[in-house]
């Protein structure tokens, strides 16, 4: 019988979507339709019932990204099940694992994202305020040297050894204190939050039964850690396609 999920595949994709539960690797090059596959392998997951719409998870990178991914899976299943099915980013993910438990990381339900122009704005302020005569600082450096080391999770030295430390603690800080992360933070906290509080990394397992990843060869530590946390090590159902 004619299956329209899978007639437009060549073997090698259909073989990639129709595979069993467990980990699934597809490396390729630009254009060979990498995509298509891990959205065709959502549908067919959903047409096989081998799980309900509300339970796979697909991350990526942009928005743009997540959005043609949410239009290809309405275009593959009932607009119930496409509905149902959560298509994002990796930072609005881990915002949905923020807002409902971040209490348990010392954060107010309600906190705020900072943007660029507010992290500029308040590490020039830190600079200001913690800096002699003599020290220079240029804020866009150390913006981006605070964002590789929450990213790449490196030690920062502390403030009595530098001024980028004592910048970094002091923004830290205040961020804390005014009940607000920034852009880094989402990750950061979220996996935080998973490996340290077990019943909400439970949570999620429980729900996400198949996580699907787009573009993973721009994945970084963290974000693997993410994957990590939510699917578990004991054959985990997640499908990740990127280039070779």
């Amino acid at each position: 019988m004619p299956n329209p999920l899978l007639d437009i595949l060549n073997p090698q994709q259909r073989e990639a979507v129709t595979a069993g539960d467990g980990p699934v690797l597809v490396l390729a090059g630009p254009g060979s339709g990498k995509t298509r596959v891990l959205t065709t392998r959502l549908a067919h997951v959903i047409a096989t019932r081998r799980a309900f719409a509300n339970q796979i998870l697909a991350v990526t990178f942009t928005n743009k990204a997540a959005r043609e991914m949410k239009e290809r899976i309405a275009g593959m299943v009932e607009a119930d099940e496409a509905k149902a099915v959560t298509a994002s980013t990796f930072h609005a993910l881990c915002l949905r694992i923020l807002r409902a438990d971040a209490t348990r990381l010392g954060y107010k339900a309600n906190f705020s994202i900072f943007d660029e122009g507010d992290q500029m704005g308040l590490i020039k302020k830190i600079i200001t305020r913690v800096s002699a005569k003599d020290e220079k600082l240029d804020p866009t450096w150390a913006k981006n040297m605070i964002s590789k080391a929450k990213n790449e999770r490196l030690p920062m030295p502390s403030g009595d050894e530098s001024l980028i430390g004592a910048v970094f603690h002091r923004y830290d800080q205040e961020l804390r204190a005014l009940n607000a992360m920034d852009f880094d933070d989402l990750l950061g906290k979220a996996v935080t939050l998973l490996s340290e509080h077990h019943e909400v990394r439970d949570k999620w397992r429980e729900r996400v039964k198949f996580l699907m990843v787009d573009e993973f060869q721009d994945t970084n530590a963290l974000q693997l850690d993410l994957v990590s946390q939510l699917v578990g090590n004991s054959r985990p159902n997640v499908c990740v396609v990127g280039d070779d």
